[in-house]
């Protein structure tokens, strides 16, 4: 079943050089909702994806940034202070290979 086209963009060329993968886990499960967390989340322009997970984190996140003191910035001022916010791990993209298969 084919759901539609996607438009892959050179975020390098557009001037986000940096990516980081943050795993993070929600310290207050029971007082924040997901939905809570995943709205707010999904509305910082530089997370790319949301991704709820099982496992040592909640969620995981696709982060793109300028450089590593805008990357600080956005996780200082915007990461941090999600709702329910407790441990992050980030985890800096060196090298991205891609070789796509039948699913594309």
């Amino acid at each position: 079943m084919i759901r539609g086209r996607r438009l892959v963009l050179d975020t390098a060329a557009l001037g986000f050089g940096v990516t980081v993968f943050l795993g993070i886990k929600l310290a207050t499960k029971g007082l924040v909702s997901l939905e809570d967390f995943e709205r707010a989340a999904t509305a910082i322009p530089e997370v790319q994806t949301v991704q709820h997970v099982l496992g040592m984190f909640d969620y995981r996140l696709r982060v793109t940034a300028r450089d590593i003191a805008d990357f600080e910035r956005v996780l200082r001022r915007r990461v941090m202070t999600l709702p329910g916010v407790g441990q992050v791990e980030a985890n800096v993209l060196l090298s991205e290979e891609r070789r796509p298969g039948p699913l594309g």
